[in-house]
């Protein structure tokens, strides 16, 4: 191996050496860095020079011999005279004491053997890591030195730097005497760096990988070659292009934990001070930390800057720094981050960096850890860092001593889980239940546990937790004379403020609020808002939840609803403005997608959907989930069936399903809906294939995920299974007499199922009740109702009858129920004979049906006017005979596609580049072919049919 940037010591060498031939012995002591190439430089030089001319004789010290007395001299004698090892025991057994060690005379022994063999050949001796050698073996090395100024001995040893705080090296007894001579190795420079990559990578990687390779390593070149080697692996990693940059991998830590314990042992100490810090804090703390001197800190800092490990007190790469947390012990390492929290505790440290201690040492017994965990959780959360949080509050839950602060580290952890991840709170249910029923929570967290809860379809415990708290309510609330909203919560009751059992000091009965589960700042309308949601998602429970209901106060979540419900414009915004700041957007968002007709939602208040937009920016991460749900619902309702469908499955992908609890009815029937519209049967299977939760039909998340399942089984053909998805729709509201805002039309479905099954009567009736019902006002219900009555009368009574519903469905600005009226009325004007009027119609649901990407409905109106049967619901589309179609020529087909888009005779001469009175005879023979009298008479596959329709360039409009 070529060394780089070691010429000239080389050369020194080289002189020192023909010197010692002509009998002018000396003594090297190359110093330097660990790692920095000593040793290969010994190596390289003996390799160079040994031979007839010089003899070479070595030696290497190790720590683990540095009890062994005269070891390293007997390496160097016996490889001196293999032949004769009765001359090298002799000279080493010379006066050797009975405890071993060297007597006096060893040392003259050992030179004699050594200046006897110069005589005859010169002597080139190398010792390397002298600074491990075994005191007796020292000695004799330099009892020999001071004897080599006449001799043929060249005596090369190589020392380590030190932080000076060991006992001395070699140098210091050498540099006296005026044959010994210092070489000095420093790291290589950024140039030498490359040129030391270039002998292991080609010229342009080594080139631009130098300089990142030099701040990483100082130049140390055992570093560096630990890069390459990382540099070289991940470019031989198959099916990946060589990396452009730097990698520092497991060669480059393996190699760092190796030197640093070549180092002396007070360096490797001092590097895992630094290491559990993990943040350059000075030689102070590392010296409190690692239990060694200040001044000798210091120096062992600038050892290891030295050894291209640290720079100003940090590691040069997190790399590094893993790797020697990595060397340290299991119990080591917990003792270490115990130490590290304890004294930076002491010091009034950041109550993060204690935590990152007390997190990595997994347990504490110290009275402030748990409120040092706590601290840093709600630093983390505001800082966004939730999965930090989670962890310190784990940990704090553990510390936990009795029952209350358990209860609360739960509560605590559960609402940052429920931040996380909805789903991640199920686990405390069981006990945060428990712990509420025992009036271990504050009254926040108690009011949180209802919200998981509902969220999760666990109505029943949830009305049970809530009658409980409006007990507890009603015992804080003062008897006589103080009936404001919150009067036993808001005057402060709480531990220490002299109210209550027994004290006199507290409002009313005097019971502890705290005790009770109810915090003073825990007021009436807060629990309004929870039994309002409560209503809103679970209206089965309503009558459970009515206990306590005259000490509350009014709902912030209903006037939310009743805003967008009946407040309009300017008035409804500004009630919703004021509320979101004082409602958790969860909750809203509970009460606000809970409306199983999302449709009043956006058209009652259009100003709702930007504002809940501008609501994302929110620190809940289930809320953006929330919002592209409601922004799926809306996509679908104005028809865009693409934008719904990506919007919902955008929603879904938020978090894992079981993250959404029975909200997940939303998106999915969304979903299921946009599959059957489109045609893709196989998507909404397994849609319907995954498990819901068992309380989805408890809510009306759950009626718009059966009326959804109740199209696709009309979709396939199961009448039967889709009017007992609507029949039970009905039955459910019934059982919750819930005929208001939050009423489905589900009549008009279920009669479409009945149309199916030929059950005209029964279907008649219920659609007469949907249009005598609430909500008659509502034009798309209206359309929708008017066009399944349309196929339960007779023939000649549907055209009417279809075109209201028409008008109602473009005023309600529903696309895609528009599109099928359409095409219900030019199937009823095409059943009594009037084909002028039938095929406008058909274009213009061809068109309403394209622009909704309704490609099952698109498909049933092509190539020519559908027989649905007896009336919407009815059997599959029917082509017109287009035999008479493929006599058609290329230039006729092409003419009459043009015609029937609605071009003039001109302008389908300017397009296609021939005379007006060309086209006149095209249309002619297509008339003829055809069967028709004009071009409004033209079927509808001429003018989408694109792979047989040549488009030109329309000369009016090109430049």
């Amino acid at each position: 191996m070529m060394l780089v940037e070691r010429d000239r010591h080389l050369t020194q060498l080289s002189g020192l050496l023909e010197d010692c031939l002509h009998g002018a012995g000396s003594v090297v002591v190359v110093r330097g860095p660990v790692a920095v190439g000593k040793t290969e430089l010994l190596h390289t030089f003996a390799e160079r020079v040994a031979g007839p001319r010089v003899r070479f004789l070595s030696a290497a010290a190790a720590p683990a011999e540095q009890h062994l007395a005269l070891g390293l001299v007997g390496q160097l004698l016996h490889g001196a005279d293999p032949g004769c090892p009765e001359r090298a025991e002799a000279a080493l057994g010379a006066g050797v004491r009975a405890d071993g060690r060297a007597g006096p005379r060893v040392p003259q022994e050992v030179a004699r053997v050594l200046l006897d063999m110069s005589a005859d050949q010169p002597l080139l001796i190398g010792v390397d890591d002298v600074y491990h050698a075994d005191p007796d073996s020292l000695q004799c090395l330099l009892f020999l030195a001071r004897r080599l100024r006449r001799s043929r001995i060249m005596l090369v040893l190589t020392d380590q730097d030190r932080s000076g705080s060991g006992r001395p090296g070699p140098h210091t007894e050498l540099s006296r005497h005026p044959y010994g001579h210092q070489i000095r190795l420093d790291p290589l420079t950024c140039d030498g760096v490359a040129a030391l990559l270039a002998q292991e990578l080609d010229a342009h990687a080594a080139h631009s990988l130098a300089a990142a390779a030099a701040a990483v390593t100082r130049g140390n070149p055992l570093l560096v070659r630990a890069l390459a080697a990382d540099w070289e692996a991940a470019a031989r990693t198959p099916g990946r292009e060589p990396p452009r940059e730097l990698v520092v991998h497991h060669r480059f830590a393996e190699r760092v934990v190796t030197c640093l314990h070549r180092l002396e042992p007070g360096a490797l100490t001092v590097a895992r001070a630094v290491a559990v810090l993990g943040e350059p804090s000075g030689a102070d703390p590392v010296a409190r930390l690692s239990g060694l001197g200040r001044v000798e800190t210091g120096a062992l800092l600038e050892l290891l800057d030295e050894a291209g490990v640290l720079t100003r007190g940090r590691y040069r790469h997190p790399v590094a720094r893993a790797a020697v947390l990595r060397d340290l012990a299991a119990r080591e390492r917990v003792d270490w981050h115990r130490r590290a929290a304890r004294l930076l505790h002491a010091d009034g440290g950041r109550p993060t960096a204690i935590a990152d201690h007390l997190l990595a040492a997994g347990s504490a017994d110290e009275p402030w850890a748990s409120a040092v965990l706590q601290e840093s959780a709600a630093s983390a959360t505001a800082g966004g860092e939730l999965d930090f949080a989670l962890d310190c509050l784990e940990l704090a839950h553990t510390l936990a001593d009795d029952e209350q602060e358990r209860a609360m580290s739960r509560a605590v952890l559960a609402e940052a889980e429920w931040r996380i991840d909805p789903a991640r709170a199920v686990r405390h249910l069981g006990q945060l239940t428990d712990a509420g029923q025992r009036g271990l929570l504050p009254g926040r967290h108690a009011l949180a546990t209802l919200e998981y809860l509902l969220w999760h379809g666990r109505p029943d415990e949830a009305a049970t937790a809530l009658t409980r708290i409006a007990a507890a309510h009603d015992a804080c609330d003062a008897p006589a004379g103080d009936t404001g909203a919150g009067a036993g919560l808001d005057a402060g009751a709480g531990p220490g403020s002299g109210a209550g059992p027994g004290t006199g000091g507290g409002p009313g009965s005097g019971a502890d609020p705290v005790a009770l589960g109810l915090p003073a700042f825990v007021g009436p309308a807060e629990l309004d808002d929870v039994r309002a949601c409560l209503e809103l998602c679970y209206p089965g429970r309503r009558r459970s939840a009515d206990t306590g209901a005259g000490a509350v106060g009014p709902s912030l979540v209903r006037a939310a609803l009743d805003a967008v419900r009946g407040v309009g414009g300017a008035v409804g915004e500004h009630v919703w403005q004021g509320l979101r700041p004082r409602v958790p957007l969860s909750r809203l968002a509970l009460g606000l997608l809970a409306l199983a007709r999302p449709e009043r939602l956006l058209r009652d208040a259009p100003w709702c959907l930007p504002l809940l937009e501008d609501a994302a920016g929110s620190d809940e991460p289930h809320w953006p989930g929330l919002l592209t749900a409601a922004r799926a619902d809306a996509a679908l309702l104005r028809g865009d069936l693409p934008a719904a469908a990506g919007l919902a499955s955008a929603a879904l992908s938020e978090h894992s399903r079981s993250s959404w609890g029975v909200l997940i009815g939303a998106p999915l029937a969304c979903l299921l809906t946009v599959a059957v519209e489109t045609g893709r049967f196989e998507e909404a299977a397994a849609q319907l294939a995954m498990p819901v939760p068992g309380a989805l039909l408890q809510t009306p998340f759950g009626l718009r995920y059966l009326l959804a399942r109740g199209h696709y089984h009309l979709a396939v053909d199961r009448p039967y299974a889709a009017l007992s998805d609507f029949q039970t729709c009905g039955q459910l509201l019934r059982e919750w007499a819930d005929d208001g805002p939050w009423q489905l039309p589900w009549r008009i479905d279920a009669a479409q199922a009945l149309l199916r099954l030929g059950r005209r009567a029964e279907a008649h009736t219920l659609l007469g009740e949907q249009l005598d019902g609430p909500a008659a006002d509502d034009p798309v219900t209206l359309g929708r109702a008017l066009r399944q009555l349309a196929a339960a009368v007779e023939p000649h009574e549907r055209p009417a009858l279809l075109g209201d519903a028409v008008e109602a469905l473009q005023t309600g600005g529903d696309r895609l129920e528009l599109a099928h009226a359409l095409a219900d009325l030019a199937l009823a004007h095409h059943a009594v004979g009037d084909s002028r009027r039938a095929r406008p119609a058909l274009r213009r649901a061809w068109r309403a049906a394209r622009e909704c990407h309704a490609d099952r409905l698109v498909k049933s109106l092509l190539p020519g006017l559908p027989d649905r049967g007896p009336g919407p619901a009815g059997g599959g589309p029917a082509a017109l005979d287009e035999e008479r179609a493929a006599d058609l020529s290329a230039a006729e087909y092409r003419v009459g596609s043009l015609a029937a888009q609605g071009h003039s005779n001109r302008q389908i001469a300017q397009r296609l580049c021939i005379t007006v009175s060309t086209v006149e005879q095209h249309l002619t023979q297509v008339y003829r072919k055809l069967g028709v009298r004009s071009r409004t008479d033209l079927p509808v596959f001429l003018q989408v049919d694109d792979t047989r329709t040549i488009m030109l360039p329309d000369p009016a409009t090109t430049p």
